[in-house]
């Protein structure tokens, strides 16, 4: 397949890099040694990292040289007329790679040129971190050079062509299990050995992609939902593959798949066998009833090749109904970010479901009535559009409780230098979150808790960087968290940096006095410590959710409301904290606070006393009354103040 050299804004289909493993530690490097040290040492820089070149030219990142420096040099470079032409063809089956260089223009008389051809690994994901830095997301690194780091001499003048075809090391492309999606990219460029130049380069992603059209649905329990998603092959010849779908479907739930022909694509058990022509798209679709039952799904469409299973690729889709407790939006640029987030939700008593607006499925009301919604913007650029702001004003303006976390929000909204600013957005930064704006790039490393604060008490240093091997905050890639302060009375901060108490990156707020907000300018994926993560993530949505009880007018902070909250941390062990409210205009009624097992018995009261109104707490160390340690297991617990009553549900882990 032709690949030409395109003309969009800069960007991976503009831009390519390969990445050469340095560190005998690598896992990249030790793959390939020869590949990688010989291009290494071709710029004579030694295994000294992080280094960039572009186009002959070395830039030492990290003493100065940022990325948007890099950046400016490669924007002003493109626009010089390339005197050379690439196409690239490849073949998933036999692993051959053919390019072809056309010599359009008048190549330069001085320097040896050569063509070089990189097999480089488009992203990657390991299970669990390869080296000591704790990373797991790799991107572009080099897996092969074909036929080898020193590449074919061209020589030719202009209107004459050459074309080349190598095999590429199938044991060192394949190092990691064989993906069938498009994670393999040839990269093609001619350099001229005199300087260093890239004259001219090109790229080809392998195989058959995969894709999806519609990846996600937030809808009514009584509606019906329609997923879709494709199969390309890129390849010269026709290609059987084994297509699946696969997930957690809820009781009640209705989900069938077919392909645009009419053809029956199994649903938890057995394949369908597709052959894709050359150069063809198979498309399919999805099929989600939830029939008045509420909940959320997560289904997987796996292809794979028929003649070798193991080479497959698995497609995320979602579909969630509006009556769950949480609902998570991925807005994070296609990154998986959110799956951080996810894990906690999955460890608390709360239904919860994921919703992407990248596939255009969340319309401008649709988060409206859901009690919690938890915005993931991770390093996406921009990061609340104006649909998205749309979308979250009448949420908020609605009673809504949103948590927005993310780099570079702060920035993009409120700094008059950003490229997004606008006074929308600046009017939405300070109406909907409460915020006040300081600086972009605040490099702490860390952040604190504020003694006090409903979220954040006793919870001490939490590193910001390493740990999740997410690596999403990276001055030298400008990528920040922000520095901000609270915006209005509303508001509050629940973190500050590390060493300055007043300097924060998080702040809380209510909105029109029951709208609840809380912002970090870092992403929820930095946090780099595992109990740090459940812990904050927990209170975040303990502080967020509409609190259990009869309500009554007045601010949802003062003790004017009853109120059961959920517990902290919850699962739990050994002990746990549960805070309640009672209602003024009562006078002082007897109080009763009781824990209760799944068959109904008394485990334990906590309370039994007469209480005036007010905010009180009380902790459970997991015993009963006889002080016995109680089980594992899910506990009730029991808030009943004269005619008032109300119930939350706890886990115990032993």
């Amino acid at each position: 397949m032709a690949i030409e050299e395109v003309v969009h804004d800069l960007g991976y289909t503009t831009v390519v890099h390969i990445r050469y493993g340095a560190w005998t530690s690598d896992n990249y490097y030790q793959n390939n040694p020869t590949d990688n040290i010989g291009r290494i040492n071709y710029y004579g820089q030694g295994t000294s990292t992080p280094q960039a070149w572009v186009d002959g030219v070395h830039h030492m990142l990290g003493s100065g040289q940022i990325a948007s420096q890099v950046r400016g040099y490669v924007e002003s470079r493109s626009q010089l007329d390339s005197p050379y032409h690439i196409k690239i063809s490849a073949n998933h089956v036999d692993h051959t790679v053919t390019v072809t260089v056309i010599a359009t223009g008048s190549p330069p008389s001085f320097g040896d040129k050569y063509l070089r051809i990189a097999m480089i690994e488009k992203a990657y994901d390991w299970p669990t971190p390869p080296g000591t830095n704790q990373q797991t997301h790799f991107e572009h690194c080099l897996l092969d050079m074909v036929p080898d780091a020193q590449g074919t001499l061209v020589n030719l003048a202009q209107g004459d062509s050459m074309t080349v075809t190598f095999n590429y090391n199938v044991n060192q492309v394949n190092f990691h299990p064989p993906q069938l999606e498009a994670l393999l990219c040839v990269v093609a460029f001619v350099q001229n050995d005199m300087n260093k130049e890239v004259l001219q380069a090109a790229f080809h992603e392998i195989g058959v992609n995969t894709g999806k059209t519609i990846s996600g649905a937030l809808i009514e329990s009584n509606n019906t939902a329609t997923l879709s998603g494709y199969a390309v092959n890129t390849c010269p010849a026709d290609v059987d593959v084994d297509l699946s779908i696969s997930g957690t479907i809820p009781s009640g739930w209705i989900v069938t798949a077919s392909g645009e022909n009419g053809e029956n694509i199994p649903v938890n058990g057995g394949t369908a066998t597709v052959t894709i022509s050359p150069q063809d798209t198979f498309h399919y679709d999805i099929l989600v009833d939830p029939q008045g039952n509420g909940g959320a799904t997560f289904l997987y469409a796996n292809t794979a090749l028929t003649s070798n299973p193991a080479v497959s690729h698995e497609e995320a889709f979602t579909v969630t109904t509006k009556d769950v407790d949480v609902i998570v939006v991925d807005d994070d640029g296609g990154e998986t970010y959110e799956s951080y987030i996810l894990n906690e939700l999955s460890q608390m008593t709360y239904s919860y479901g994921l919703v992407s607006i990248n596939s255009g499925d969340l319309a401008p009301n649709d988060l409206i009535g859901i009690p919690v919604v938890i915005w993931n913007c991770g390093t996406a650029s921009p990061t609340l559009t104006q649909e998205d702001r749309d979308a979250l004003a009448a949420y908020l303006d609605n009673g809504g409780r949103l948590y927005l976390n993310g780099l570079d929000i702060a920035y993009e909204l409120a700094d008059s230098t950003s490229p997004y600013f606008s006074t929308s957005s600046l009017a939405f930064y300070t109406d909907y979150l409460h915020a006040g704006y300081v600086r972009r790039d605040y490099n702490s490393v860390a952040v604190e808790g504020i003694n006090g604060d409903e979220i954040t008490n006793g919870i001490g240093i939490v590193g910001l960087t390493d740990g999740t091997g997410a690596g999403t905050i990276d001055p030298s890639s400008d990528r920040y968290a922000n520095r901000i302060e609270p915006g209005d009375a509303n508001a509050t901060p629940i973190f500050h940096y590390f060493m300055f108490n007043h300097r924060y990156p998080a702040i809380k707020a209510i909105h029109n006095n029951t709208g609840r907000v809380v912002f970090t300018t870092f992403g929820f994926e930095t946090i780099a410590e595992a109990s740090n993560r459940a812990l904050i993530a927990q209170r975040i949505v303990d502080w967020l959710y509409p609190t259990v009880g009869v309500e009554a007018p007045g601010d949802p902070v003062a003790p004017f409301t009853f109120a059961l909250k959920p517990n902290y941390p919850n699962p739990f062990n050994p002990s746990t904290h549960i805070q309640y409210t009672l209602p003024a205009g009562k006078g002082k009624l007897r109080a009763v606070l009781t824990v209760f097992n799944t068959l109904g018995q008394k485990v334990i009261t906590l309370v039994d006393a007469p209480q005036s109104a007010g905010n009180y707490e009380v902790q459970w160390d997991g015993r009963d009354e006889a002080g016995n340690l109680a089980p594992s297991g899910v506990y009730f617990y029991q808030l009943r103040y004269g005619e008032l009553q109300a119930t939350q549900k706890m886990i115990l882990l032993r």
